[in-house]
């Protein structure tokens, strides 16, 4: 899970939804960073004062993010052996683009309410398949998989707003606060021709109308969504 992302933010920078996920995390709070990958979100909230154990697979990618966390364990969090070694008493469990590469996202996010102190949180990403250019896709016929994005072929579960909604709650959580995170719009290539600037720095009226399109209809134009979980 680490390769591809980090990649796409060492070229892009972080994404509308990284952004989100940080600004879901308090600081100075100690937080448990899921699927670290090189540490690049645990290098922005070691700079707000926040401790963060991260959990990561890839030991390459592990070893960088060491540089950047208090601690890193290196493993699979779906294997209940590395879920022991993960201290209890955090204040936020991070779970960026990791549940949907997970064979069994409701046991672990479950099994991750342990790693909370009392009234601490879970902020979790999910791409939302529901999006329109992935309905454009299905409709021609394709699944056009690719080493990111909607179809990024490591995705091992789907959602949409309402069935992640449900992982949240079947996994013992309340949804406290979420945010959609935007994506392009159609017929925005040929817009941004026009006026200018890039995807991930549309024009003004374009990122003005990708919000206000995705707030109206975020089941169809949220590319992500940023949940903040409260356990029940």
């Amino acid at each position: 899970m680490s390769g591809p992302y980090a990649d796409l933010v060492a070229a892009h920078g972080l994404s509308h939804a990284h952004r989100l996920v940080l600004a879901a995390v308090p600081d100075g709070t100690r937080v448990l960073d899921v699927g670290c990958s090189t540490g690049y979100l645990a290098a922005e909230l070691t700079a707000r004062d926040c401790r963060v154990v991260g959990v990561e697979g890839d030991p390459e990618a592990a070893a960088e993010a060491r540089e950047r966390c208090d601690l890193v364990i290196v493993g699979d969090v779906e294997d209940p052996v590395v879920r022991d070694e993960l201290p209890r008493d955090m204040d936020v469990v991070l779970l960026a683009d990791v549940l949907e590469h997970l064979r069994d996202p409701w046991e672990v996010l479950a099994a991750l309410r342990d790693t909370l102190a009392p009234g601490g949180c879970a902020v979790a990403s999910v791409p939302n398949i529901g999006h329109w250019t992935a309905r454009r896709a299905l409709a021609r016929g394709r699944f056009p998989y690719a080493d990111h994005g909607l179809f990024d072929r490591t995705h091992l579960r789907f959602f949409t707003r309402a069935s992640a909604r449900e992982l949240a709650q079947r996994a013992g959580f309340a949804v406290e606060r979420e945010e959609p995170a935007t994506a392009s719009l159609p017929l925005e290539a040929y817009l941004r021709r026009r006026l200018g600037g890039t995807e991930h720095d549309p024009p003004r009226a374009l990122a003005a109308a990708r919000r206000g399109l995705t707030a109206l209809r975020p089941e169809l134009f949220a590319f992500q969504f940023v949940f903040t979980l409260r356990p029940r």
